[in-house]
């Protein structure tokens, strides 16, 4: 005769008797679908947001990118990351980034041609702005050099330019960069210091 014994204790069960398991809990009953949902919430999820973190956001919405340009090098873009106006001078900053994956060059000024530096201007409340000079009459700017200035970019790689104008006046919130090597950087708000 073989009768149905819930085991209580550690003893073992009197001889003839089949051990039969008792009825578990809720999770004894669900542990499949637990499982299945643990291995998606604590696997599948955190792979597939750790792998949108690693995939290269738009250029901008890159931190710190005002603005961004398309440029004369295919794979290149020119993004305006400063803006600033301070004690009299407006420092601007680009920043131009190879999305592509070809090598790249960006040539900013030719090999001592003086006409390359007034294409890089500034234009604010109708007036324009051209780069400011040191007292020797060099160019505050990354294209002050005066050997000619150029980017060579590998693929993910960026170079950045940098430029000092005028201040336009206080009143006057906004600019617009040209550069021979971008569309226009148009109605570029201007940060205070």
């Amino acid at each position: 005769m073989n009768t149905r014994l819930k085991q209580t204790s550690s003893a073992a069960p009197p001889p003839g008797t089949t051990q039969v398991a008792a009825r578990g809990g809720w999770f004894t009953r669900n542990w499949k679908g637990l499982a299945l949902t643990s291995l998606i919430v604590f696997l599948v999820l955190p792979l597939a947001l750790l792998g949108s973190a690693f995939a290269a956001p738009p250029a901008a919405e890159q931190a710190g990118v005002i603005q961004t340009q398309d440029t004369t090098a295919g794979g290149v873009v020119g993004e305006l990351i400063e803006c600033r106006r301070s004690g009299g001078v407006l420092n601007i900053k680009v920043r131009f980034r190879n999305t592509s994956n070809k090598p790249a060059q960006v040539t900013f000024t030719h090999w001592n041609d003086g006409n390359d530096n007034p294409k890089f201007y500034v234009t604010a409340g109708n007036k324009k702005y051209f780069m400011l000079t040191d007292a020797d009459g060099t160019v505050l700017s990354s294209n002050g050099t005066g050997n000619g200035v150029h980017a060579d970019l590998d693929p993910g790689k960026t170079y950045l330019w940098w430029a000092k104008y005028p201040a336009p006046p206080a009143e006057v919130k906004k600019i617009n960069l040209m550069m021979p090597v971008t569309s226009p950087f148009e109605d570029v708000p201007i940060a205070d210091e």
